[in-house]
């Protein structure tokens, strides 16, 4: 169990300039599947990827998200969220955890969003992050904010930016002196009813430009298909979601030439429309 747990945090250091600060990434399986393009969707998992999405989701639901990262549960990323819209927006309350019990990061995020006319949407998430780490050393505590805008340019294509800590917070730890400063941006664009396709930029303080690329088809009324690619790490994603009465189901599995399979699978509960 020893050499496993080393074997586990020496993989995650040599990863780093890939993923930390990984409380900032994606979550879900849709936009796992689709080269991680979730920066103009609106979907439930908006309230991790983008808060502003959450403006385009009408039902009261609630979401479980898993990643288990190299087929290494200690390396494993996890999501719970609930996603409540009400007639003077949308309020979501999430909770995010990355790592095992010798290293974990930990976030808990309270956001709101709000529909602008029926073309822009805002976002705002508060963040309550903390890193434990093994030893002697104490658990690391701060806060933070996020933001994100989507607006519809025409009937069939969307832009979303967000950001993440745009204050620059900063977290003395072992490895990582700061949390990083995440920025997005991204198209989506409805080709046909059933045919989507998304490109999204992100840039981190703490590595390089990450270009990434998604396609979502939709089958049947109730089955997807989905592919993706993105550059830092160079990785590609397949996946596919169903819809069963009031579940969503969606998985994804991503291949990185170096590091290996990577998968996710996420849950999300409709518990009441809100439809007018």
């Amino acid at each position: 169990m020893m050499k496993r747990n080393l074997l586990a945090i020496g993989l995650f250091l040599f990863c780093i300039p890939a993923y930390s600060w990984d409380l900032s990434g994606n979550a879900g399986g849709r936009g796992s599947a689709m080269g991680r393009c979730t920066v103009a969707a609106c979907d439930f998992w908006s309230i991790q990827n983008n808060p502003a999405g959450m403006a385009g989701w009408r039902s009261f639901s609630a979401g479980l998200s898993y990643e288990n990262r190299f087929l290494m549960k200690e390396l494993s990323y996890y999501n719970g969220a609930v996603v409540m819209p009400v007639n003077i927006g949308t309020f979501g309350l999430s909770f995010s955890r990355f790592g095992f019990s010798d290293y974990n990061e930990n976030k808990i995020g309270l956001a709101y969003a709000r529909a602008l006319g029926t073309h822009l949407r805002l976002g705002l998430q508060i963040d309550y992050l903390a890193l434990k780490f093994s030893g002697d050393y104490s658990t690391r505590r701060t806060a933070t904010f996020e933001l994100g805008l989507q607006t519809d340019i025409t009937e069939n294509l969307c832009l979303g930016v967000y950001v993440f800590n745009p204050i620059n917070v900063k977290l003395k730890a072992v490895h990582k002196q700061h949390i990083p400063v995440v920025f997005r941006f991204g198209l989506t664009y409805r080709i046909t009813d059933d045919f989507k396709a998304s490109t999204e930029i992100e840039y981190s303080s703490e590595r390089r430009l990450d270009y990434r690329f998604g396609l979502e088809y939709l089958t049947t009324r109730e089955f997807y298909i989905r592919a993706g690619i993105h550059t830092n790490p160079a990785t590609a994603s397949v996946g596919a979601g169903y819809t069963l009465n009031r579940v969503i189901i969606d998985v994804a599995v991503s291949m990185n030439q170096y590091t290996g399979v990577s998968f996710q699978t996420s849950l999300i509960f409709n518990i009441k429309s809100l439809e007018p």
